[in-house]
């Protein structure tokens, strides 16, 4: 979903400035506050196009889709199926199986090679944006208030420039005035805004329900190794930027998504040659599941579902790169190793769900970086994640993930609190010499409730 050429000019200054962004108050520093918000029910969405040239929702798509573990899925392609559109024939799926979709409108201005992008930036703003704001929220309110599927509106995606946050914050506002019930989305990087704090105060309001921001960041380049310390660099890479997303949204009315890496993609080649994004293997897709709840997340998106070809053109229609995926189906919308391995995290997250849902985010640590002393937990072995949550005032569970996704483990916490348990199961664990010993599989993550003598109420 990012653009090569926003990337190439991004991407060397991000390396270099992301060890001193961990600097500014990130999700592990000594004087992270708890979340205003609870984590609430955990949302699991896919990215559906990508690498299909014709809309695509066949009965073998709904079958996979409805049997992957999902509660919801975001975004189509622009397309006419007969006498419907593609997002009518996938909001009609929604509502038939449970599931959410936040819907979308562009404005016109956009030629047929764009990428989605923040409708609220064309037309541009004058005397009349609010107006015309307006009439297309009423006019999308209007069309999908019957569908149970609707689960809010996608207002932007990967617009970093500060020229839009004004835009933006005007849409949000009309919005909250016309539809308060439904949230708003915007995808991007936290670390591609360049007035960071601007864009999130235009994007969260104080009113109505809570805005989603996901946070999309893919770190299994092609020469990424499966163990070892590079492997272990780029997962502090990536989950220091989730970090600062918990970081800035720890007092807003807002919560936050990880659009997790499950494709491999090779750009302008085939094979190795072109290979830019190697295929992680489950594993890798739990780890980076783990850590981004262990930073707060109340939700996963996977990108991406589809397999096949991508034609990247600019606005005159010339095309500017090839990519292809290998998503969580094949090209021919078959289940992969990848769909086994994301319907058995969805499993998990079902069961954590429950758990974390009431729970405010105390803040997340890695391990080998040193824990704080007002945690519940004094030392851990190395290569964990640890994320703690509780109420408002004290933390009462710590969400344990195994950083290492090519073995499994039996992991020592040395524990301060008078007792653990496990959060969703409820049984006791044995607390011996002052800790707690958990058998964790490769990436594989727990919940764990830690009993303390004195737990002030919410």
């Amino acid at each position: 979903m990012n653009s090569p050429s926003r990337w190439r000019s991004s991407a060397l200054v991000i390396l270099s400035l992301s060890s001193a962004c961990d600097l500014i108050n990130p999700a592990n520093s000594q004087d992270f506050e708890p979340s205003r918000l609870p984590v609430g029910e955990l949302t699991v969405t896919t990215w559906l196009p990508a690498g299909l040239p014709e809309f695509r929702l066949t009965p073998q798509d709904e079958s996979n889709l409805a049997n992957l573990g999902l509660t919801g899925i975001e975004w189509l392609q622009r397309a006419g199926v007969g006498d419907s559109t593609a997002e009518e024939l996938a909001m009609s799926f929604c509502d038939r199986h449970g599931l959410s979709m936040p819907v979308y409108y562009e404005a016109p201005g956009f030629s047929p090679y764009d990428k989605l992008h923040n409708w609220a930036t064309k037309p541009e703003v004058g005397i009349d944006f609010e107006e015309s704001v307006r009439e297309r929220v009423l006019g999308l309110k209007t069309r999908w208030t019957g569908s149970a599927g609707f689960g809010g509106y996608l207002i932007g995606h990967e617009d970093y420039s500060n020229r839009f946050y004004d835009a933006l914050g005007r849409t949000v506002s009309v919005l909250r005035a016309e539809d308060p019930g439904r949230p708003a989305f915007t995808v991007g990087n936290i670390d591609h805004y360049p007035q960071v704090d601007d864009f999130l105060n235009a994007f969260f309001g104080e009113e109505g329900a809570p805005n989603i921001f996901q946070h999309e960041h893919y770190v299994f380049r092609a020469d990424i190794p499966t163990s070892g310390a590079s492997l272990q660099r780029t997962l502090d890479y990536l989950v220091a930027g989730y970090g600062r997303v918990a970081r800035h949204l720890q007092d807003r009315l807002g919560r936050w998504h990880a659009i997790v890496q499950v494709q491999s993609e090779t750009r302008d080649g085939n094979g190795e040659q072109g290979l830019y994004y190697r295929k992680p293997s489950g594993a890798e897709i739990r780890v980076q599941v783990g850590m981004a709840l262990a930073r707060g997340a109340s939700g996963i998106v996977y990108f991406l579902y589809s397999s096949g070809n991508e034609e990247v053109r600019d606005g005159e229609g010339d095309l500017l790169q090839l990519r292809r995926y290998s998503g969580i189906v094949d090209v021919d919308g078959s289940a992969t190793p990848t769909y086994e391995a994301v319907r058995d995290i969805n499993a998990k997250l079902r069961s954590l769900s429950t758990a974390l849902a009431p729970l405010h985010f105390h803040g997340g640590y890695a391990s080998s970086h040193g824990l704080p002393d007002h945690v519940p937990v004094a030392t851990a072995d190395e290569d964990l994640e640890l994320g703690f949550f509780g109420n408002r005032e004290i933390d009462t569970h710590v969400l344990v993930v195994n950083r290492r996704p090519e073995e499994a483990r039996a992991v020592r916490l040395v524990v301060t609190a008078q007792g653990a348990r496990d959060a969703v199961s409820g049984e006791a664990l044995t607390v011996d010499a002052g800790g707690v010993t958990l058998d964790l599989g490769p990436g594989d993550m727990t919940l764990i409730e830690l009993v303390r003598t004195t737990v002030d109420g919410d």
